[in-house]
């Protein structure tokens, strides 16, 4: 199963870097077929192997309830609400895309990964590709292949996922685990990721997304916090002015250092909110008077995909705002929670894994925070399927991490009502059979 996610996951990739419309009606492709089938045979090998997961219970019922409000709000905006330019056809072709494949994604690449080293073996399959569309990025800008990429009236380059934001935010998902992974190979392969890594900037660079500059800082701040106790001050600082360095370097090299400066430093430092935001803070304050003005959808929203149906100019460009205005409190809070579920039990593994599965699940977890940062400046559409691909088997390598944890843990001992003898059980904490004593909140051991 391992060889057959991983040929799917290349098969998908390859189909965004070259193009392939595999198309054969609405909704219907080629890649959903693929995905539907690999479904279907997944979830009868539990029916038949009588083995279900049931450990991600709290993220299947926030998405079931997410899928569900949408499914119903789907059809009061159609048929009771009827609002005039609302598409109930169209509406429900993107529900399915939008929504239910994306959790079709997540599951088959949750439940088809069984063990430790396929959830790392897919990933790496995943950041392979990454490094592969980035290559073809930058390939296709130079000149050297002509892949078809159009580039802004800007000069900002767009890439196989597309349009230089969505492209910018999937980049940073994966940045910090292609670092990772560099980190974690020897020998030609650490080449290979050492490459990997440089390509992955350069295209960031090129993509000049203040949105996603802005994520991955936030994420490498609060990632310097969360794993603080791997970090001493003098290496912290020195990745720092390295990072910042190369930073420099690549802008230069990939002659994007005057795009940046012009979004980065006079667009930002302009005094005009509009300015600043590209435009967005109007984009925003027209929708949330909309919502004003029917206080109503404030809690219900009003419906799933009818943001579209009001004479809206541009998209949202806000995920957390198109939750809110399409499906109310119920939307933003289940939307929102599937991100940080898988996040936390991230973050939780990666405090007990060992490497290579260690390094996996930091880089996921400050790459996910990247991205769910970015995305209150973005609307994505391509790269979310990658995303729950990569969320699936990260969850997955997460509970298995927790369970070879939890087996591996020596039972503890209850305390004796008698006086403690020589060698007898101390209380509050966990002994093996050599004596070995766990500190309580420290995988450290003390020998009594």
């Amino acid at each position: 199963m391992r060889w057959l996610l991983s040929i799917t996951l290349l098969f998908l990739l390859a189909t965004e870097v070259f193009h392939w419309d595999l198309t054969y009606a609405a909704g219907l492709s080629a890649k959903n077929a693929v995905l539907y089938l690999l479904i279907v045979f997944l979830l009868l090998r539990l029916v038949v192997t009588r083995t279900g997961s049931f450990e991600a219970r709290p993220l299947y019922a926030a998405w079931g309830v997410l899928i569900g409000y949408a499914i119903l709000t789907w059809i009061a905006a159609g048929l009771l609400v009827g609002y005039e330019r609302y598409d109930l056809v169209e509406s429900g072709i993107r529900l399915k895309s939008g929504l239910i494949d994306h959790f079709i994604f997540f599951l088959v690449f949750f439940l088809g990964t069984r063990t430790e080293g396929d959830a790392v073996g897919i990933v790496r399959a995943l950041l392979f590709g990454s490094v592969l569309a980035n290559l073809a990025q930058i390939a296709d800008v130079t000149g050297v292949v002509d892949f078809g990429y159009v580039e802004r009236e800007d000069g900002r380059v767009q890439g196989a996922l597309g349009e230089s934001n969505q492209y910018a935010a999937y980049i940073i998902l994966t940045l910090p685990a292609i670092i990772a992974t560099a980190i974690a190979t020897r020998g030609v392969r650490r080449l290979f990721w050492v490459g990997g890594t440089l390509v992955t900037a350069v295209a960031l660079m090129m993509t000049a997304s203040r949105g996603a500059l802005v994520g991955a800082l936030v994420a490498g701040v609060v990632g310097a916090y969360l794993y603080r106790h791997y970090w001493s001050l003098g290496r912290l600082t020195g990745w720092i002015i390295g990072g910042l360095t190369l930073l420099v370097i690549l802008s230069i090299v990939s002659q994007s250092d005057e795009l940046l400066a012009e979004r980065v430093l006079t667009q930002t430092g302009s005094i005009d909110l509009s300015d600043v935001s590209s435009g967005r803070s109007e984009i925003w304050s027209a929708a949330i008077e909309k919502m004003i003005s029917t206080p109503i959808t404030l809690l219900t929203g009003f419906g799933w995909n009818v943001y579209w149906s009001f004479p809206f100019r541009y998209s949202p460009h806000n995920h957390y705002l198109s939750l809110w205005f399409n499906l109310g409190l119920v939307g933003l809070i289940t939307g929102t929670f599937v991100l940080y579920y898988v996040i936390r039990r991230a973050r939780l593994a990666s405090e007990r894994a060992v490497p290579p599965a260690r390094g996996l699940l930091i880089g996921y977890v400050i790459g996910a925070i990247a991205l769910c940062v970015a995305i209150f400046f973005v609307d994505l559409h391509q790269p979310w399927p990658y995303f729950w691909v990569f969320s699936g088997l990260i969850l997955r390598l997460a509970l298995l991490v927790h369970a070879e944890q939890t087996a591996a843990a020596p039972a503890q001992i209850p305390a004796a009502a008698a006086p403690l003898t020589p060698g007898a059980a101390v209380p509050g904490r966990i002994r093996d059979a050599h004596g070995w004593v766990a500190r309580p909140g420290s995988t450290r051991a003390t020998h009594t």
